[in-house]
């Protein structure tokens, strides 16, 4: 079922980024660096903070209209509405990688929400490790959660950090300030990578 999804945002990456689009990419490009840092092409980085800049155009960014890329691609392609719930309900969260089930399941915690997420069975490996610490997104399509390629890990030394701002922000009850939230966290998370001598500690501060 993921091949389902990449193959769908594969196809909104190939429309929305060319064409009478461009210019619409290059703001967008623009404003996600004003909000979480430069895309460094030579750091080892690059290539997952792309894909976390593409989730951010495709499903978060709005155009002057107000409207969503994602939104626009429902109505074009007249996708059936299980799977435009879908991909209008993307979950972006603070995430830890907990363990795998004894049904052979990666079981992630959500932070920011309180709650455990199970990716789907014969989920593809996620490339990552028990505890590790980062923002994602999840997608569940047919009862079955997916986390997509987006994936901007951060130093679990701020964990206890990020788990009471996470608490503080959840008592919010507003998607705007999550994603407020967010978008900061991969801009301190760029930060500590220029200034690596720097604690982590020091540079996670609310």
């Amino acid at each position: 079922m993921l091949e389902v999804i990449d193959s769908h945002i594969d196809k909104m990456l190939s429309l929305y980024t060319q064409g009478e689009f461009f210019e619409s990419l290059k703001q967008a490009k623009e404003t996600y660096v004003s909000l979480t840092g430069k895309l460094d092409e030579d750091k080892d980085e690059f290539e997952s903070r792309m894909n976390c800049f593409n989730e951010w155009y495709l499903f978060q960014w709005k155009d002057d209209s107000g409207k969503k890329i994602v939104e626009d691609y429902i109505r074009r392609e007249q996708l059936d509405e299980e799977l435009s719930r879908a991909f209008l309900n993307v979950n972006h969260t603070l995430l830890e990688y907990n363990k795998i089930s004894f049904r052979n399941q990666i079981i992630l915690l959500d932070l920011l929400h309180d709650e455990k997420i199970a990716l789907a069975k014969g989920h593809k490996n996620i490339g990552l490790v028990e505890d590790d610490l980062f923002i994602g997104r999840v997608l569940k399509y047919k009862n079955q959660s997916y986390l997509l390629h987006g994936v901007c890990t951060l130093p679990p030394s701020v964990r206890s950090i990020l788990k009471k701002q996470s608490k503080i922000i959840r008592k919010m009850n507003s998607f705007e300030e999550e994603l407020k939230y967010l978008l900061k966290l991969e801009s301190l998370k760029t930060k500590s990578m220029h200034y690596q001598h720097i604690e982590p500690a020091k540079i996670f501060v609310f």
